[in-house]
This record gives C-alpha cells, structure tokens and sequence, in this order.
C-alpha cells in the first residue's frame, strides 16, 4: 500500500511473500509471511532525508507539492520502499481488529436476523371481508337497507389480492360527533394509497334528524346503542360494501401521537386566533402563521381551526376548504410518522394506539401495514374529497350535497376492492338538486320519511 493515494508502482522485483505496510514508518523490526527464512535478515532503514527522487526513482502523483522544513525536502504520494513491511506488533493488531470486526460483524448480522425475523412474525396483514357488495330489498321495506347477500349478476366478484379498506374516524370532545372520516383503499400490490374525506355536513340516508355524517355514532349511543355499528352501517351505505378495518380516534389520542413523534413539521397559511368559550371544552386557539413545529395541541387546534374572531381568516368554502387543509396536516403527520427518524417512536405509538383508539386492527397489522406504507411513492397517494357542493340547504338545514354519479367514478377508480364496478345498485344514497328542485334517491327512499 502507498502514501496519500498514490500509484505505488516500482522497477524493482519484491520478494513474492512480503506483506504489504500501511503506514509511513521506520522500524527496527520487520516481519515476513515465513519468518524462518527471513529471521536472520537485519535490513538497514534509509536515512528519512533520502527522498524518492533523490534514489533516481520516478513519482506518479496527481499532486506534486514539495514540502520542505527542517533540512528536508518530500513530496507527497511518495512511496518508500520500507512501506513494504510491516512489524510483528502491527500484524498482530491488525489480525485482532480484524477478528474483532468480523465478531462484531456477525453479532450484528444475527442480531437483523433474528429481530427481522420477529418482525415478519409479529407484523400481520389484517383479514379482509368476503361478503361481496351490498345488495339492497326493493324499498317495500323502508329505511332497513343493508347487506343482503350477493346478488346474482356479482356472483363472480371477487376481491383484489393485496387489497384493505378501512375507515379512520376523528371523535369530536363535543358531543361525540365523528366530525372527521376518511375513508380509504390501500393496494400493497400496485403500490397506491387512496383516501377520500366524508364531510361532517354530507347528506346521508339515516332515520336521525338532521341525516348528517357526523350523527349516527353520537345518535347511536345517546338512544343507548352501539356508536360504531351506526358509523360503520352509514359508512357501508356510501361506499356499497363492509370496510375492512376502522379505527374511531378521539382527538386527544392525536395530540398524543403527535407529541410522541415530537411534533409536525408544517406552514400554516396566516394566524389562527379563536376564541369559543361556549364549546364543551372551551375553544382557545392561537397559532401565528409560518412553517414551525406544532406540538400536539397546537395541532389538534389547527386541526378544528374554522373562523377567525375578527372574520379576517375564515374558510370562504366554509367545510370544503377546511377539509382541503385538514387533508394536507393529515398528510404531514402521515408522513413524519412513518420517516426513517421517527421508527424508534413506532413503539410510543403503538401503545397510545391500544390504550385510546377504538379498532378492529391490531397493533401487529398496523406495523405490517406501516412497513408496505413506507414502500410507496408519494405520487402514488390520493386525497379526495366526495365530489359534490358544500353550501347545499335542504330539510331545513345546510347540507353537504354528494354528486352520486360523480362519486360512483371515483368510487370505481379509487375505492373498489372487487373485480367487478360498483354501481347505484350497491350503494344508498340520497342528495338533493338545488337548481331543480329534485331528490336523487338510489335505492327510492328517504329514511324515516
């Protein structure tokens, strides 16, 4: 080996068996591959004046700076011929590092194994439903709806491998309502995550007054009932079958996973200052505008964030635009989660994630979930919000009003999990044409009416 990069090249012949040194050193004892040959060969050190020019020699350098001090002169990328050898002590550290790398190296090695190998075990891919899409009576029996079986023309449906649906919903502090639901597919196979917001306003066809998305949990559970049934029931309306997987957040659980991954980075559009002291609990927002880091709070506040107390910050497309922007935070902390850095708080999330989310998903399938996750591209993940117009008003109250034949192309294109298309017939809805004056009704009925 030579000095500084060097190309060490020589005129003159080496004993075969010489070990190479690696070091610009002189020592008084040197070593050979076969010391009985060579142990009584006593070599005499060149004088360190002696340069490689000096003995004739030529020099290859990329660098050929002449260093001069204390009498002597050198160049860089010399090579000396006393770089050949190497002292007994120098080759016995060598070969202990060297076996000390190696045992290093395996304890490693086992070690990925093992804990990869306990990760395969503990990371599971949730079940999947079977049970086809929905299948509707007539209307003869009013407001039941629901999954009847397969009809006969999708008796070949069948579902895509590599292919969940699921439903996270957002609980509200305030009267339980589920004010945040996106539903998703998620396709390992193709690589692509799709969501699709469900505004809190969306016009859904529910025997409870008002038929908000928001309501069937709460309304569920103040008549003494099971909250989840309902969401997921309204939920299955929408979409024409049974999700897979759901999980129902409440919003502290949030601000708790937030503050576990120590915080979002993200830029908020211009200052949010609102004040509801009426709200149960009371509303107390402040956040400046600009890029910074949002602690759990803050961003569960930016989160609910609808109106400035002057009026000078207020969503224009009221729901619409606040779901645009809850889309993008939602986003941010997806994707901060699952970062290379925040791997180690995997753990801290898991155990929030058991102790305050409601879910039929396991820890293990969220961790097997999370590493398909972290495969994907972000251009192969959607955000989308039900086509359709937020400042509807029907019943006597504002509604989000779907465009259903709008919805069931986005439906086909993003959320459907079968080989077969997904048509009115599956789902049950209703929406209302403001120009019009007209009900769109996909199973002929309004609920309760």
């Amino acid at each position: 080996m030579h000095l500084y990069g060097g190309s060490g090249k020589h005129s003159k012949k080496k004993p075969e068996k010489e070990v190479r040194r690696e070091e610009y050193e002189y020592e008084d004892e040197y070593v050979y591959e076969d010391e009985d040959e060579y142990e009584d060969y006593e070599p005499k050190p060149r004088p360190r004046h002696q340069t490689a020019k000096s003995r004739g020699r030529d020099i290859k350098s990329t660098n050929h700076t002449v260093y001069s001090g204390n009498g002597y002169d050198y160049e860089d990328d010399v090579h000396f011929e006393s770089d050949d050898y190497v002292s007994r002590e120098e080759l016995r550290s060598r070969k202990h590092r060297g076996r000390g790398l190696l045992v290093a190296l395996s304890v490693i090695l086992i070690l990925a194994i093992g804990g990869f190998a306990a990760f395969k075990i503990w990371a599971k891919p949730a079940a999947t439903r079977d049970d086809g899409p929905n299948t509707y009576d007539d209307g003869t029996d009013e407001g039941t709806g629901g999954v009847e079986g397969v009809a006969p023309d999708q008796a070949d449906s069948k579902r895509r491998d590599g292919v969940w649906t699921f439903l996270i919903s957002g609980l509200d502090r305030e009267g339980l309502h589920t004010d945040t639901n996106i539903v998703g597919m998620f396709d390992t196979q193709a690589g692509t995550l799709n969501l699709v917001n469900l505004p809190r306003d969306l016009l859904i066809n529910i025997e409870t007054n008002p038929k908000k998305m928001n309501i069937p949990y709460p309304a569920s559970v103040n008549s003494g009932g099971d909250g989840t049934s309902a969401l997921l029931d309204a939920v299955k309306d929408i979409l024409g079958y049974e999700v897979d997987c759901y999980a129902i957040i409440d919003i502290q659980a949030t601000a708790d996973i937030v503050n576990a991954i120590g915080g979002v980075y993200y830029d908020i559009p211009y200052d949010m200052d609102w004040d509801a002291p009426d709200q149960n609990p009371p509303v107390s927002i402040h956040i400046k505008q600009g890029y910074q880091l949002l602690d759990g709070d803050d961003f569960v506040n930016a989160m609910r964030f609808r109106m400035s107390n002057d009026g000078s910050h207020t969503y224009i497309g009221g729901d619409v635009e606040r779901i645009a922007f809850q889309q993008k935070l939602l986003m941010a902390l997806a994707r901060q989660t699952l970062s290379l850095e925040n791997i180690p708080n995997l753990t801290k999330i898991f155990e929030i994630y058991e102790k305050r989310v409601e879910a039929n998903v396991t820890v293990g399938n969220l961790a097997y979930f999370a590493q398909e996750f972290m495969k994907i591209s972000a251009d192969n993940i959607t955000f989308n919000t039900i086509p359709g117009r937020g400042d509807g008003y029907v019943l006597g109250l504002s509604y989000y009003l779907a465009d259903i034949d709008e919805w069931l192309v986005m439906l086909n294109e993003y959320l459907n999990p079968f080989t077969v298309e997904l048509t009115r017939e599956n789902i049950n809805m209703i929406s209302y044409d403001m120009d019009t004056g007209a009900w769109d009704m996909t199973q002929g009925y309004i609920a309760g009416q």
